[in-house]
């Protein structure tokens, strides 16, 4: 494929474009760009009063196994990390890279994930968009304040048994993205469970799931990037600049990686969770119905 001559892509309600090769120089972190192809046909909107996503099964996957049944994110109010974390040495300035200018994982943490037993990503099928859920609203939005809140998450999600921070990126309140786990591994952000996606309820869709159980288990983190949001938004508004960068990074996302409308889902739709928050939800909703994300 010749990426210098792929089309402009205009993404919706804003006006910066941004041709395929500078959008592959915006998502650090990845050796799967032999993955991209053109972006998927958006799905026609239905006129129904009922909402109605467009029919996409993906084949259970025999070489994924279970993950463990995480039931929390966010650090308690009372967790205090073991060491002062400071913010990276001046080798590791906290400065976003490439055309998306996603500030990479080594302006926040030196730190690695557990090798032993985190599993690869092996391909991209799927994204779901979180709130990071924390215990009281979060207003901070400095680059330091963030670095620190992205290193205490990590440490507090090892020590609770997770590989590496749950999540494969992450938004901060000024609309900075920042690169959290390395996208080559699978992430830890929606836990594995035996029931079907409350999505299937919600859009009155029962023959569209978008996994079928592998060993009689929803394993909803295979092949899944995983994106949050910082902030508890049952407690607080997103801020503008996160629900910009919400659309642009989620659009950016599914070109990328060629993900259809219907796999772009929020973690509530797939599990028993009030997470993005019902401050987030709706915006999610009305993005994905009108097939502008």
């Amino acid at each position: 494929m010749d990426l210098n001559n792929m089309p402009e892509v205009l993404f919706p309600e804003f006006p910066t474009k941004m041709s395929r090769r500078r959008l592959l120089a915006g998502v650090v972190g990845t050796a799967a760009a032999a993955t991209l192809a053109g972006c998927a046909a958006a799905p026609p909107k239905s006129n129904s009063s009922i909402s109605y996503l467009p029919s996409g099964v993906l084949p259970p996957d025999a070489n994924m196994v279970p993950g463990r049944m995480d039931t929390g994110y966010a650090p308690p109010a009372n967790f205090k990390p073991r060491v002062v974390y400071h913010p990276p040495v001046p080798a590791h300035k906290i400065v976003p890279v490439g055309a998306f200018g996603i500030i990479p994982r080594s302006a926040w943490t030196t730190a690695g994930p557990n090798m032993r037993t985190i599993q690869p990503m092996a391909g991209v099928h799927l994204i779901t968009f979180h709130h990071t859920g924390d215990p009281h609203p979060i207003y901070f939005d400095s680059l330091e304040q963030t670095a620190q809140y992205w290193e205490l998450i990590r440490e507090y999600e090892r020590r609770v048994g997770f590989e590496d921070i749950a999540y494969h990126f992450g938004i901060d309140r000024m609309g900075r993205v920042w690169q959290l786990r390395d996208l080559q591994y699978r992430g830890e952000h929606v836990r594995d469970g035996f029931a079907p996606p409350h999505w299937l309820m919600e859009y009155v869709q029962y023959r569209n799931s978008p996994t079928q159980p592998v060993h009689g288990r929803y394993i909803w983190n295979a092949h899944n990037i995983g994106v949050a949001s910082i902030g508890n938004f049952m407690l607080q508004e997103p801020t503008v600049q996160q629900r910009q960068t919400i659309l642009r990074f989620g659009a950016l996302l599914r070109r990328l990686y060629s993900i259809p409308i219907y796999h772009c889902y929020t973690h509530r739709e797939l599990v028993a969770t009030e997470c993005p928050g019902h401050n987030l939800q709706p915006y999610m909703v009305y993005i994905r119905e009108n097939n502008i994300l």
